[in-house]
């Protein structure tokens, strides 16, 4: 989709950083159900205008990882312009996640790839 341009809305950022784990999760590990949840409030609250997804994951559950990137989706199926930016590490749950934006943007020294056996 096209920039947003002007008009009134927030970017919401979500960070997935740590080992993506199923359920709950508090700093440190991204807890699918936790980082879901918080995206999918924020698109109730009807005041965004594009998100940004911070990944900086070795992986983990495959289940926690799709969950997280069918609430992206979520996202953009609301026409909200996805960009996601990799950190140092964006690998397997990390990298799947990824998949869901937009646009990606990776650093120099990203470590990304190997989605493993359930691509």
């Amino acid at each position: 989709p096209a920039p947003t341009s002007g008009g009134s809305g927030n970017v919401g950022v979500i960070t997935v950083a740590g080992t993506i784990v199923d359920g709950k999760a508090g700093p440190g590990t991204a807890g699918g159900e936790t980082i879901s949840r918080l995206v999918l409030d924020g698109l109730a609250k009807k005041n965004l205008k594009a998100l940004v997804v911070r990944v900086d994951s070795p992986g983990g559950s495959a289940l926690a990882s799709e969950q997280i990137r069918q609430a992206v989706l979520q996202a953009k199926a609301r026409g909200l312009p996805v960009v996601v930016s990799m950190g140092g590490l964006a690998a397997s749950g990390g990298y799947w996640v990824a998949t869901a934006g937009d646009t990606i943007f990776a650093e120099p020294n990203t470590i990304t790839g190997s989605i493993g056996i359930f691509g």
